[in-house]
């Protein structure tokens, strides 16, 4: 009898001490079982960028998906070597590489299938949406940043200063900005001829439209030649001032030809016209003063300049109704 009662004392003893044996386990943070080690959380990395304002709207990360409604703000963009940022480009958008990327339509007629499927964070513009379109964007989640659109050089600067900051950030991007700029007055300043310049005029619609001395491309187009209209406003030469419209060359846009021209009363008998110096090129794409315009300006010097090499001469804007 005495033998079990010792047998179950020292059983008895044996739990007490496990269980002793787990409690302290508890108490340390120890079990039988390992446990997974806790996650350890990652550091949050704050970009010095970021927020930055652009367009009256602030900007609180990077962004990775922007849309531009305005074919000349894409060229800019593209001047920058930050073209591909964009995910989509607007209508008439036909230079370089913009074919490459889809269009979601204009402005004024928005293609908001495209606009969805094209997903922007951002679309830039240089005209304001109407006020459903507008609607219907915010309900996408897009956010709509309308910038001005540049009527001097000086305020080309400024738009590029801005569109850095829009697509990197105060920091970096008001490094960028500047650096931009400079590399643009540079390659501003490379744009003129030395010499004589030679009296010309830039048609870009019948009869008087042309580019006066207010334009923002006459700031380029005058350091190659003398603007026939520099002493005028607002694309137009007086028709009072005619008799002294006497340019020896002409270049044309748009659909003009030499033969709208020779069929004119107003041109006909000028010394351009009837030595068929009358030459096409895209007036339109020079108005932007972006990069592209500097290479045509350069064929326009080659066109009328023969010390002039920089550039490809132009053929006359044929057909003529004399050479049929």
């Amino acid at each position: 009898m005495i033998k079990k009662l010792i047998a179950v004392f020292l059983a008895g003893a044996l739990t007490l001490s496990l269980c002793a044996c787990g409690a302290l386990e508890n108490i340390f943070g120890q079990k039988d079982e390992p446990q997974e080690e806790s996650s350890v959380p990652e550091p949050i990395v704050i970009d010095p960028n970021f927020p930055v304002t652009v367009g009256g709207v602030e900007i609180k990360a990077k962004p990775e998906r922007i849309a531009a409604a305005s074919p000349a703000l894409a060229e800019y963009i593209s001047d920058m070597g930050l073209f591909d940022r964009l995910c989509a480009v607007s209508d008439y958008c036909s230079f370089g590489g913009a074919s490459a990327l889809p269009s979601i339509g204009s402005v004024r007629l928005p293609n908001m299938e495209a606009i969805k499927t094209a997903a922007p964070q951002y679309i830039l513009t240089f005209a304001k949406y109407d006020e459903a379109s507008l609607i219907e964007l915010q309900q996408m989640d897009i956010t709509v940043i309308v910038l001005d659109a540049p009527s001097s050089i000086e305020e080309l600067r400024e738009l590029y200063r801005e569109l850095s900051l829009f697509f990197l950030g105060s920091e970096e991007g008001a490094a960028f900005g500047e650096s931009y700029v400079a590399e643009y007055d540079r390659a501003l300043a490379e744009i003129s001829y030395p010499g004589e310049k030679a009296n010309a005029a830039f048609l870009r619609a019948m009869d008087y439209t042309m580019v006066t001395g207010d334009a923002m491309e006459n700031a380029l187009l005058s350091a190659c030649f003398e603007n026939a209209a520099a002493e005028y406003t607002g694309y137009e030469y007086p028709a009072e001032n005619w008799d002294s419209f006497k340019p020896e060359v002409i270049f044309v846009g748009g659909d003009l030809r030499l033969e709208d021209l020779e069929t004119s009363d107003l041109y006909k008998k000028t010394a351009a016209v009837k030595g068929d110096k009358v030459f096409l090129v895209d007036i339109d794409a020079i108005a932007l003063c972006s990069r592209r315009s500097f290479a045509m300006v350069k064929d326009m010097m080659a066109t009328v300049y023969s010390d002039y090499t920089d550039g490809t001469p132009l053929e006359p804007a044929y057909p003529s109704i004399y050479k049929k």
